[in-house]
């Protein structure tokens, strides 16, 4: 038994499951065994360097000729990165507090350093996805702008997003990436 809808026929799916980009996590193989299994398998492109993504695509490829995505963090952080040091001195202690206590816990020492800035590497990601024609481009934490909507669904890749409140919600279907 199936349980078809819209999103079924839209992302050429047969069971309404969308599997999450999880860094670290949601490396080719786990995205193809997802989409070979009839749901729609996300690979995970926050933060990963362009040709990483280009050898995961190609992996999925060689895995399973069933649709997936790759998922992209859309912030206005990372778009491009924050540097670090304009994190504020009480940001960078609202942070580290709790996590020193889990490291005391582990024997770990507390940090005071602040992390390194994150790679630029968005918009290169972006490109991959484009050339190689991905069936799927998962957003999250930002919705994409019209350009990249547009540039997408002239290369036949199809923009979903993944919301976090309401009023992303509703800023969404602004970006025609639902028509």
């Amino acid at each position: 038994m199936t349980f078809r809808t819209a999103l079924c026929d839209l992302l050429g799916i047969e069971y309404p499951i969308v599997q999450s980009g999880m860094g670290g996590v949601a490396g080719p193989e786990l995205v193809a065994e997802v989409s070979r299994a009839g749901a729609l398998g996300v690979l995970a492109g926050v933060l990963i360097p362009p040709d990483q993504i280009r050898d995961g695509i190609h992996r999925i490829r060689a895995l399973t000729d069933r649709p997936f995505g790759v998922n992209l963090w859309l912030h206005t952080e990372l778009r491009p990165p924050v540097p670090s040091e304009r994190i504020s001195d009480q940001t960078m202690a609202a942070a580290q507090g709790p996590l020193d206590t889990f490291r005391s816990r582990l024997g770990i020492p507390a940090a005071s350093s602040r992390p390194a800035s994150p790679p630029d590497v968005i918009d290169a990601a972006i490109e991959v996805i484009l050339e190689e024609r991905v069936p799927v481009l998962s957003t999250i934490f930002g919705p994409p702008d019209k350009a990249l909507v547009g540039d997408c669904h002239r290369r036949g890749v199809k923009v979903i997003a993944m919301v976090a409140t309401v009023d992303d919600a509703r800023r969404w279907p602004a970006t025609g990436a639902t028509s």
